[in-house]
């Protein structure tokens, strides 16, 4: 979760048209997280909490994120960084009617992926 996330939640803010190009071929020279820390385990709840997705998204995005690193026990380390941040009041990166839309955007999504 990082700054393309941001940019591609803010640009269908805006209307635009947002498209994956398959034909790019992309190397990652590392994993993602791959330097990370002790205390980074909690920075993916804290980027759920400041693009304003709120304690429900957070907490279904993070079983599913979770689950899908076949660490189940991650989810706890997602949703005590959320609390932290909101605890702290981190500043969002976005408006609230951007959060808003975010919101809603997420929830959308997970409803077609459901039925």
């Amino acid at each position: 979760m990082g700054w393309d996330t941001v940019d591609e939640l803010l640009a269908k803010f805006y209307g635009w048209k947002v498209i994956t190009d398959e034909s790019l071929k992309v190397k990652h020279l590392k994993p993602t997280g791959a330097n990370y820390n002790k205390t980074a385990r909690y920075k993916q709840g804290e980027a759920f909490y400041t693009l304003g997705y709120g304690f429900f998204i957070t907490a279904i995005a993070s079983v599913k994120l979770a689950m899908m690193k076949k660490r189940p026990l991650l989810f706890l380390d997602y949703i005590q960084g959320f609390r932290k941040a909101k605890s702290a009041k981190t500043p969002l990166l976005v408006t609230e009617e951007q959060a808003k839309f975010i919101r809603k955007y997420r929830l959308t999504k997970m409803k077609e992926k459901l039925f």
